[in-house]
């Protein structure tokens, strides 16, 4: 069974089990491997994922693969948070991380200025922007279209 096949069948399941606990389905990927295969399933809340909330998604996306009975090889399956380092790509990323500092590197700089990085906190989005306040102090905020976007993560301080 291909990969898009598979991911057809296991998005419902999941974003109906992350639903019932309160979650978001981040991303699921499916990787098959010579002996067995891999689903991986990346999950969010506001508060953060523990093992806690890995251990109960595991259980009942297991029980749902075991019920259906699709896939055709061995698996493991993997719950997870998408972590800090995760690049920013969609939307929903987006709406999740308004508020918080971002880095924003750029495939070409917007002007004459020759920045390709820009870190900020994230203030808002649209269908073709972003919207960083780059000094807090001064509200200085920075359009950036998003087809402009090379990456874009979370700040990480230590």
């Amino acid at each position: 069974m291909k990969k898009s096949e598979v991911l057809k069948i296991i998005h419902p399941l999941a974003e109906e089990a992350a639903s019932s606990l309160g979650y978001e389905i981040v991303d699921i990927d499916f990787v098959k491997g010579k002996k067995h295969d891999l689903l991986s399933i990346f999950i969010y809340k506001k508060d953060g994922i523990d093992l806690d909330d890995c251990t109960e998604m595991s259980r009942i996306i297991n029980t749902k693969l075991d019920e259906i009975d699709f896939l055709e090889n061995p698996y493991y399956l993997e719950i997870s948070s998408p972590g800090l380092d995760r690049p920013l790509k969609t939307k929903d990323d987006y709406r999740r991380n308004l508020g918080n500092e971002v880095d924003v590197k750029l495939f070409a700089p917007l002007d004459d200025s020759k920045v390709k990085k820009f870190t900020g906190i994230l203030s808002d989005y649209d269908e073709e922007n972003i919207y960083l306040n780059i000094d807090a102090d001064n509200n200085t905020i920075k359009t950036i279209p998003i087809k402009s976007i090379s990456t874009m993560k979370q700040t990480i301080k230590f």
